[in-house]
C-alpha cells in the first residue's frame, strides 16, 4: 500500500499562510504610517506647548496621561527627554534618569536602555560645553 501524497495539500496551506502574512504586513505598514503621523503631530503639539509654557515663565512640561499610561516623552528623541529630566533634576545621574524614562514608558526602540542613555548623556554634555 502506497502512502498518501499530501504535498498538494501542503502547497495550498503554505500559499494560504503566505497570503495571510502578506495581508498582515500590508496592515502593519498602514498602522506604522498612521502611528508616525500621529507621533509627529504629538511632537509638534508638545513643542508648541513647551514654547507657550516658556513664554509664560513655566519651563516644565506636565505629564500627559491616559488610562494609566504616561505620554510625557512620547515621540521625543532620547536626548531631548534627558535634557528635560536634567533640567528638572540637575543632580540626577544616568541610572536615576533611566529609571524615570522607564517608569514613564519611554520607547527605546529596541535599544539597550542604559547604553542609549549613556550616549545621549554624553551628547548632552558636549552640547553644554559649546
Amino acid at each position: 500500500m502506497q502512502p498518501a501524497d499530501i504535498r498538494e495539500e501542503l502547497k495550498n496551506r503554505i500559499a494560504a499562510a503566505q497570503k495571510e502574512i502578506h495581508n498582515l504586513e500590508v496592515e502593519k505598514d498602514k498602522i506604522n504610517k498612521e502611528l508616525r503621523v500621529k507621533l509627529m503631530s504629538l511632537s509638534a503639539l508638545q513643542v508648541v506647548y513647551e514654547n507657550e509654557s516658556k513664554r509664560f515663565g513655566e519651563h516644565r512640561l506636565p505629564l500627559f496621561t491616559g488610562k494609566g499610561k504616561s505620554y510625557r516623552f512620547a515621540g521625543m528623541r532620547l536626548v531631548d527627554a534627558l535634557a528635560i529630566i536634567r533640567q528638572e533634576h540637575p543632580e540626577i545621574d544616568k541610572r536615576q534618569a533611566l529609571k524615570i524614562l522607564e517608569k514613564e514608558g519611554f520607547d527605546f526602540k529596541g535599544k539597550r536602555h542604559l547604553s542609549a542613555v549613556h550616549f545621549a548623556w554624553v551628547a548632552l554634555n558636549r552640547r553644554k560645553k559649546r
